[in-house]
């Protein structure tokens, strides 16, 4: 607890500070003038709205797209694993910049249907609109419905529809009733989280030029010279408390039921079917079109990575170009961009399993009285955008070290613990989820075999939290590696290598700010993201997923 609320309470408490201290001393003077300004009001009322719009466009992907993917066996299975957790690392500011690539008004895809078809909109399928913002944020966010869904279904205990099956049970009675309310868990830790991500999503709307919207203006108060820091905290302020609230909601939504089951360790194979041929083409049909739409940002990123992009008003590729790679692999302040990420990123993932594993354990199987208090503070920095976190780790770690020159907010260790505080509820949720469907009888058969408490954490409940740990500590990883606002904000000056301590994503948005001459190698260093994030899920899968089921997932 005291470890938490110095690295997450801490730079919170700076930004409420900010926003309760005025002109005149303490008070709601701050919020007074946030209020007053329309263009205020409209951005948090957008930020809201599409927070809910986006919960529920992920859950028509997320929810059916898990229940094929962990009821059914079909050829292509086991790709389709990987495929389909790739929209969830796209680096958040080249993944919209590539939509406007591809859908935009000069985009390829726009001007193709032109071509083809006759018919476009005049400024593009992706434009600077609230439901350009929902469109890019669904195409990002829905794996997290599938993964913590998949993740809840994966432990479900076959016997349980294998009963309501016998007794008459079946389609959408059976999901409706057994699996769905079985799998709820992992269901609404999926959509807190994309909820949560979405109120404070910062790149999505900076990328398509649309400024009323609340995360971002907080960020742009920030940067900009006659911007109103105040206001900036007092956004946050506000999208803390609405996160709160909704955890409280959630948390008394799902405690209101039972969700363990005592056989955790059955067999799968029970209620796993082999889908034949007509079935088997009919998801996959279903499977490549939602890839196909996901995917079209990876697509972008490689396109701008490797090839000369179309004139304007057209559609077709002007050939091969290297240049942004020789750019990347030959300058020497970017060529320390991917094993800085690296490290910063698996450094920060490794902290995450340990305390998601611990935070999550006492959080389902203790009861004392700041229980509450500890899952509202694990899951706060989800909770809060990024670029204000940052903005207290610098006022958290810049007093100067005694006798010398330096700051603890200019060594890149801070990075290590910005990212792994910032990405601590993907650890925690995930093992708090599957801890929720393994039963306590487990653990005290155990204890009255005579295994100690200690042993039977060891051999009995971290063994069978496995699933969920890997998951956590993987997309703890991978969203570190592609961290963008708290790598913006905290620049380190002193690296681990010497004095190149910037990460890929700072290399990313610095080189798309350069213009045109910066989209080839942020292009490519997106490329790398790309594919380290695809190594690393397929990876997870292999290891976790004996049998085909899936568990990486965020519940």
């Amino acid at each position: 607890m005291a470890l938490l609320s110095i690295f997450i309470l801490g730079p919170i408490l700076l930004v409420f500070v900010g926003a309760f201290k005025g002109d005149t001393g303490w008070g709601f003077e701050n919020f007074h003038r946030y209020w007053a300004v329309p263009s205020m009001r409209k951005g948090l009322w957008n930020a809201l709205k599409a927070g809910a719009i986006t919960t529920f466009f992920t859950t028509l992907i997320g929810l059916p797209t898990a229940y094929i993917m962990t009821r059914y066996r079909f050829p292509g299975h086991r790709l389709f694993q990987v495929l389909l957790t790739l929209p969830l690392i796209m680096p958040p500011f080249i993944g919209a910049f590539s939509m406007v690539v591809m859908l935009g008004r000069n985009g390829m895809v726009t001007n193709l249907l032109r071509d083809l078809l006759g018919f476009g909109l005049a400024e593009g399928f992706v434009r600077p609109s609230l439901m350009s913002v929902v469109f890019v944020q669904t195409t990002h966010l829905w794996p997290l419905i599938y993964l913590n869904t998949s993740a809840s279904l994966s432990k479900i205990d076959p016997s349980l529809e294998e009963g309501a099956r016998n007794l008459g049970a079946s389609g959408l009675q059976l999901f409706s009733r057994i699996t769905f309310p079985l799998a709820l868990p992992g269901y609404v830790a999926g959509a807190f989280l994309t909820f949560v991500w979405s109120l404070s999503d910062i790149g999505s709307p900076i990328m398509l030029s649309f400024g009323n919207y609340a995360p971002s203006q907080a960020f742009w108060e920030l940067v900009r010279v006659e911007g109103v820091v105040e206001y900036a905290s007092v956004i946050c302020v506000i999208l803390t408390l609405i996160s709160i609230a909704s955890l409280i909601l959630v948390n008394r939504f799902v405690g209101m039921k039972e969700y363990a089951t005592v056989r955790v360790g059955a067999s799968s194979s029970m209620i796993v079917k082999r889908a034949g041929r007509r079935l088997s083409a009919g998801f996959c049909a279903l499977l490549l079109a939602v890839i196909a739409v996901s995917t079209l940002p990876h697509v972008g990123t490689f396109i701008i990575a490797f090839a000369k992009l179309p004139r304007y008003g057209s559609w077709v590729l002007r050939g091969l170009n290297m240049e942004g790679w020789a750019k990347v692999l030959g300058r020497g302040d970017t060529q320390h961009l991917v094993i800085n990420s690296l490290l910063y990123s698996s450094m920060a993932a490794a902290v995450d399993v340990v305390l998601g594993a611990l935070i999550g354990y006492i959080l389902v199987r203790k009861r004392f009285a700041g229980k509450s208090a500890l899952d509202i503070i694990s899951v706060m920095p989800l909770a809060v955008p990024g670029v204000v976190i940052a903005l207290g780790y610098l006022f958290l770690f810049s007093p100067r070290l005694p006798g010398t020159t330096f700051r603890l907010s200019s060594f890149w260790f801070i990075l290590v613990i910005a990212y792994s505080m910032r990405r601590l509820p993907y650890s925690v949720r995930s093992s708090h989820a599957v801890l929720q469907q393994v039963h306590v009888s487990l653990e005290e058969a155990a204890q009255n075999l005579g295994a100690t408490r200690l042993r039977t954490l060891l051999k009995i409940t971290f063994p069978l939290m496995s699933a969920g740990l890997i998951a956590g500590g993987t997309m703890s990883f991978i969203t570190a590696f592609t961290e963008v606002s708290t790598s913006l904000m905290v620049q380190p000056l002193h690296g681990p290598f010497g004095v190149h301590a910037r990460p890929i994503t700072l290399g990313i948005y610095s080189e798309i700010q350069r213009g045109a001459g910066g989209y080839a190698p942020a292009g490519a260093l997106g490329v790398i993201q790309i594919m380290t994030a695809a190594v690393c899920f397929y990876l997870a899968n292999k290891v976790v997923g004996e049998g085909g089921e899936l568990s990486v997932g965020v519940g």
